[in-house]
Order: structure tokens, then sequence, then C-alpha cells
């Protein structure tokens, strides 16, 4: 073999074998934090593997989505994980259990249905899809959240569901 084709050949191999460095991540977004303050957004959204299913390495992705200003997105920082972390782990049951830090008490199940990834939480005592969690905190130096609003679709009847959450305790 000539000396060219063989140097072909090993770049091309290099090549596929670091394309995966190169790949971008494919994601789908669950659902997002809207906060009266002002009109920048969490995202929550999965990561997905090639084969659609969430990447069990690297299952999440969460950002700041600054509606306020550009739009652009922008990194959560550790102080803010304080705030809006989460963790999440896969259960032996073929889905994910989410725990949200904004919402403890109010555990997501991250299941597949007919190959679409949705989060399962329950609000007002039914089985429903969160879209969004909307958190009202006071204006004060350390803000202190006074409600939270859970809202979603039933996923008996389809119909849009909300629940109010009060904080102040």
């Amino acid at each position: 073999m000539k000396k060219v084709n063989v140097i072909v050949l090993l770049f091309i191999g290099l090549l596929f074998g670091y394309s995966s460095l190169f790949a971008q991540s494919i994601t789908k977004n669950l659902f997002k934090i809207e906060r009266n303050k002002n009109a920048n957004v969490v995202m929550y959204d999965v990561v997905l593997g090639n084969d659609g299913s969430i990447d069990k390495t690297h299952p999440m992705d969460v950002y700041w989505l600054m509606n306020a200003t550009d739009g652009q997105r922008e990194e959560i920082s550790a102080f803010e994980k304080k705030a809006y972390g989460y963790s999440i782990t896969y259960n032996d049951g073929g889905y994910y259990d989410l725990v949200l830090k904004a919402i403890k008490d109010r555990p997501i199940k991250v299941v597949t249905i007919e190959g679409e990834i949705k989060p399962e939480i329950r609000v007002n005592d039914k089985t429903a899809y969160l879209s969004k969690v909307y958190v009202f905190a006071n204006n004060d130096f350390i803000p202190k959240v006074q409600y939270i609003i859970l809202t979603g679709t039933d996923v008996d009847t389809g119909d849009q569901v909300a629940e109010k959450i009060n904080k102040n305790k």
C-alpha cells in the first residue's frame, strides 16, 4: 500500500474515532422555572444519547435563558444551584427520579411514554406532566419564596392543571 493511502486511512480512522469529541449533545426540554423577579428562566433539559434514551452519565442540562436581556444561555452558578439545583438517579423500574431543591417534597418521575420523555409530578392529587414551575419571592435583600405554582397537563384527561403551594410557614 502506498504511503499516501496509509496516511489517508489513518486520518479517516482518527476522524471517526474522535468524532464523538466534536459531537453536539442532543437535549430535550422537560420544563422550566419562571420567577416574578424578571423574565429570565431556568431551563431543565434531558440529555439524550445517540439511541434517543437519556444519557445515564450526564442525564440533565440545567441553565439560564436570559430573556430579560439578550435571550442567551448562561450557566447556573454554584451559588444558584442551592436554589435551582437537583438530584437525579436512575431507577431500576426504567425511569429517573428527579428532585428539585425548589420543591423537594414533590419528586418528579422522568418517564418515556411512546418514545417521548416526560416529567410526571403530582399536581392537585393528580398525575400530570410538568411544564412549568413559577416561583414568587419577596424583594428583600435575601429573597424569601412566598409561593410556588406548578403547571402541567393531566396524564388521564389532557386538561391543564395548576396548583399553588404557599411557602409562608
